[in-house]
């Protein structure tokens, strides 16, 4: 089946979706189940104590309210940032928005020894690899965060 335009010119996907408005710019969304976050009363980093409900089960809610409540990791810096090439260097990620179970990856390999210590710490144990500059990424439930060259192995 080919898709044609009142004048009979063949449109593409993407020359088709030209031709639709957007009924609202930021679509709402069904919450199917309640969605909750901790509340961390007695200052522990995770998980806290108690919780909060966000969202209940049935809710409309606009996507952009959803998702803020997954922010974006960032990482500031990396320490020590260099270190041989057969690994081992333990390393301190420093950064925002680091969740629990985020895992690190130097240069593409997986470092050893993550801990996520809070929001804005990680440590961990530099795999081995060539020498040279490394990104560091952390992946957390939002996402991935990259430092380009952010470890260097000699």
């Amino acid at each position: 089946m080919t898709i044609h335009n009142s004048a009979g010119v063949r449109l593409t996907k993407s020359a088709a979706l030209a031709l639709t408005t957007p009924v609202t710019a930021d679509p709402v969304i069904q919450v199917n189940e309640n969605i909750y976050a901790s509340v961390r009363h007695d200052g522990t980093p995770w998980p806290g104590q108690g919780r909060e409900l966000l969202f209940p089960a049935g809710r409309l809610v606009k996507t952009s309210d959803f998702t803020k409540h997954f922010p974006d990791a960032a990482i500031t810096s990396v320490t020590p940032a260099t270190g041989p090439a057969a690994g081992g260097t333990p390393i301190t990620i420093k950064g925002s928005d680091f969740t629990p179970g985020a895992t690190v990856t130097v240069g593409g390999t997986a470092a050893t020894s993550v801990v996520v210590v809070d929001d804005k710490t990680i440590t961990c144990v530099t795999p081995a690899k060539a020498a040279g500059a490394q990104a560091v990424a952390v992946t957390t439930d939002a996402g991935t965060a990259t430092k380009a060259g952010g470890f260097t192995t000699t």
